[in-house]
């Protein structure tokens, strides 16, 4: 569910950047041009917090494993001779 939310901010923080830059709003004037100007910058973080939804830092579905380790989590060896 968390992938999902992500997949669909990253979609709609593209799709309101590219309107802001290619669509209707290049006729906006004065203030309103920093309100655009804002609004965009917000679009990059909305795009970077989907991303972040899609590819956590820290996988929390799937335990903490060391590759190559044969431990297990107590510290104690897999094999029956250690």
């Amino acid at each position: 569910m968390r992938r999902l939310l992500g997949v669909a901010a990253v979609i709609a923080g593209v799709g309101l950047a590219l309107w802001l830059v290619l669509g209707p709003s290049a006729d906006w004037e004065g203030g309103v041009r920093f309100a655009r100007f804002a609004l965009l910058l917000s679009c990059f973080l909305v795009i970077g917090g989907g991303v972040r939804l899609i590819y956590p830092d820290q996988p929390k579905d799937e335990p903490t494993e060391v590759a190559g380790s044969s431990r297990t989590p107590t510290g104690q060896g897999a094999d029956p001779d250690g």
